[in-house]
């Protein structure tokens, strides 16, 4: 898992980043896996400049930040 982690930060594959969350251990199904990290790229998207197009389509289909205190905090850049 960590090693796919690795890959998919340094060459921006949103599909080897979802294969990693897939396969966490932590997470009770792919389902789960997507939507949790779909919300953090669009959190720290920011900060993931490698994943830019993923997140642009992310946000194209409606995807949004489902927790409040996690929405705002990224709208005023805090996270």
């Amino acid at each position: 898992m960590e090693l796919l982690i690795i890959e998919a930060a340094v060459s921006g594959n949103y599909g080897i980043a979802l294969q990693a969350f897939t396969i966490n251990p932590l997470l009770p199904s792919g389902h789960t896996a997507k939507r949790i990290m779909d919300e953090l790229f669009l959190a720290h998207k920011s900060y993931l400049l490698q994943f830019a197009k993923a997140i642009e389509k992310l946000e194209h289909e409606g995807i949004t930040i489902k927790d409040e205190l996690a929405r705002n905090l990224a709208k005023e850049q805090l996270v």
